[in-house]
């Protein structure tokens, strides 16, 4: 069934947290390119999602095209000064009250959108990254809504009961960490010599990363280093910004011991030896 609305896109998504009390409220506000089509047969809908790629729709009814473009979120969890929540609009037409197609804006935080300066500088970074001295990770988000874990929460104490559970990793939360995003990253030399400590030698722990903005990293979310198959774990994050918008990311990252449950989390094997592929083709083309 072929649908009568063509080529509709987003002139501008606009995110903007109302309040963060017992009722968190986020407002989201879009507006459509001009069209000269007619849409009453057509409805908005919000996604929302806490990686940017597994969105969850907020609304059952959909929002219809001449009114206030806006819809306010009342389900959001803001309490958690971490949580950071991505956002997109989607007009879908219906006909016969069946879904035909759909068009969807660009995903949008309240951290605003980069200018043409802070553009060109996260194009650098992104180019250098890929091409000159990034290694590829996988990015593992942790889950921070949805279902608690049947296995091992605690509903009376609200916290998980054994970190080795297999079905949350210790997150508390069912399935622990969303689907992982290929990136690339600039780690920090790591230090070889072990330290002695009273009690004996250790290994050190904790290495730096530069990235991008994208997706933006929070405390606990995880990074696969691929080619030595090492997993490491968020444990500060600063964020240098241009006009409070977020241009680069800086990381603090502790090592996660192989011994822990997160080495149990599910990799894809083939997009593993597919990133190590194009690293190791990287270094066969000449850079003068």
């Amino acid at each position: 069934m072929a649908g009568k609305l063509k080529n509709l896109s987003f002139e501008s998504l606009n995110i903007q947290v109302l309040s963060v009390e017992r009722i968190s409220r986020v407002l989201v506000q879009w507006k459509l390119k001009a069209t000269s089509q007619r849409l009453l047969c057509a409805q908005y809908f919000i996604d929302r999602s806490e990686d940017g790629r597994s969105w969850q729709q907020l609304n059952a009814d959909g929002v219809p095209p001449y009114g206030l473009d806006e819809y306010i979120d009342t389900s959001a969890n803001l309490i958690d000064m971490d949580k950071i929540y991505y956002y997109r609009v989607r007009i879908v037409e219906f006909d016969a009250g069946k879904e035909v197609q759909s068009f969807s804006s660009d995903s949008a935080t309240w951290e605003g959108k980069l200018d043409l300066v802070g553009i060109y500088v996260v194009d650098e970074h992104l180019f250098a990254l890929r091409w000159v001295y990034g290694v590829p990770v996988m990015i593992f988000k942790k889950k921070r809504d949805g279902a608690l874990c049947p296995e091992c929460w605690d509903t009376v104490l609200k916290r998980v009961t054994k970190s080795s559970c297999t079905s949350c990793f210790g997150t508390g939360r069912l399935g622990g960490y969303y689907p992982p995003i290929e990136a690339w990253m600039s780690f920090e030399p790591e230090p070889k010599v072990a330290q002695v400590a009273d009690w004996g030698k250790r290994q050190p722990s904790q290495t730096d990363t530069q990235f991008v903005n994208y997706p933006i990293l929070s405390d606990d979310d995880l990074v696969l280093e691929i080619k030595p198959n090492k997993i490491w774990k968020v444990s500060a994050v600063r964020y240098p910004e241009k006009s409070r918008t977020i241009l680069l990311q800086l990381v603090r990252l502790d090592a996660v011991n192989q011994t822990d449950i997160e080495y149990k989390i599910d990799v894809p094997e083939d997009r593993k030896r597919a990133l190590v592929a194009e690293l190791e083709a990287r270094g066969n083309v000449r850079e003068f």
